[in-house]
């Protein structure tokens, strides 16, 4: 019996040992980000003309995507606010939302937290309507529409936004995926947005300290067709001032 007490501690403590030295793995390749760390959305950072917000659109899903600012208009970078304007109807009928992070470290290796993000609902104005929660479903709300006299999704959606508790406090992390399920479990829609702030200039994006950033990045950014062009970081910018809400 001592003899076997004895080997589940040596084993306890060879795979503990594994997954403490691949977490520091993980930290030391990963150490690396796109988003531009801000305090305050009142001044840019020097040098740069960056997005605050994106948009994108993709399997009948819309959402934008925003820094999140406290009362003194400080940038939290371990919170974003997001904002559904279209989301499918079948999220009514049963199917749900989760959010991963995942990140493209400098030797342009990804890795995606396979843990999802949790969000919580929030009125326009910030008051709180839900708890945090990894999963979300039209069952948490519905009850809270219909006491507002809403019955259609979209409708609802208009009226809230998302705020997802990203765990990034130091903007290490790249990209928001989008996630959503079937009752069967099934993936139907996975979009991925990058997480702001970032270079409004699609030209300015594709350079990293003199290197160059890598493709799977480059692509997300809401103005990667126009990459090459003349136009100037203002431009971009004036383009993407909808992107906010």
């Amino acid at each position: 019996m001592n003899q076997q007490t004895t080997l589940k501690a040596v084993l306890l403590m060879t795979v503990l040992a594994m997954l403490t030295a691949c977490g520091s793995q993980k930290s030391d390749e990963y150490d690396f980000s796109s988003r531009t760390p801000v305090t305050s959305t009142t001044v840019q950072p020097v040098g740069t003309t960056v997005l605050y917000c994106n948009q994108k659109s993709q399997d009948g899903m819309t959402a934008k995507l925003m820094v999140y600012t406290d009362a003194s208009n400080q940038v939290r970078n371990d919170y974003m606010k997001l904002k559904f304007t279209q989301i499918p109807s079948s999220f009514a009928s049963g199917d749900h939302i989760q959010f991963f992070r995942w990140q493209t470290s400098s030797t342009y290796q990804t890795y995606i937290d396979p843990t999802p993000v949790q969000a919580r609902f929030e009125t326009l104005d910030g008051r709180l309507i839900t708890s945090f929660s990894p999963v979300i479903y039209w069952g948490q709300v519905s009850a809270l529409a219909t006491s507002w006299g809403i019955n259609d999704v979209n409708t609802f959606f208009q009226n809230v936004r998302l705020v997802i508790d990203v765990r990034d406090p130091q903007a290490e992390y790249d990209v928001l995926k989008i996630a959503m399920y079937n009752t069967s479990g099934q993936n139907t829609v996975n979009m991925d947005m990058l997480m702001p702030a970032f270079a409004a200039s699609p030209n300015d994006y594709a350079k990293d300290s003199g290197g160059v950033r890598a493709d799977n990045l480059q692509n997300l950014h809401p103005f990667a067709s126009y990459k090459g062009s003349s136009w100037t970081p203002e431009q971009f910018l004036n383009m993407g001032s909808g992107f906010c809400f």
